[in-house]
């Protein structure tokens, strides 16, 4: 896959001064992409911690009062927390990819 042009000459330009392949940079971008994403994620799995304790108790909160017609917040922390478990997995395995 080809770079966009400025992209390109971007990475050429910084392949040129810096004692580094474009390829390890690329990779190392990566690799600081998904950090930073995954201390956001950390940040919001504290809070959903901080309010519910741990995702199975927020389960069995939802399992044992329900989800009112007019508050849908645990199940959209449910959710919220499901998804965040999911996006972290996922990240994890594209960060030690990136960092081989």
């Amino acid at each position: 896959m080809a770079l966009a042009s400025r992209a390109q000459l971007l990475l050429e330009r910084a392949t040129s001064v810096l004692p580094i392949s474009d390829e390890d940079l690329i990779y190392k971008g990566i690799a600081v992409s998904v950090s930073e994403r995954i201390i956001a994620l950390k940040k919001a799995e504290a809070r959903l911690q901080g309010q519910y304790g741990s995702l199975e108790e927020l389960e069995r909160k939802v399992k044992t009062d329900g989800v009112s017609p007019e508050d849908h917040t645990l199940y959209t922390d449910l959710l919220e927390w499901r998804a965040i478990n999911y996006e972290m997995a996922e990240l994890l395995v594209l960060y030690k990819v990136a960092t081989l």
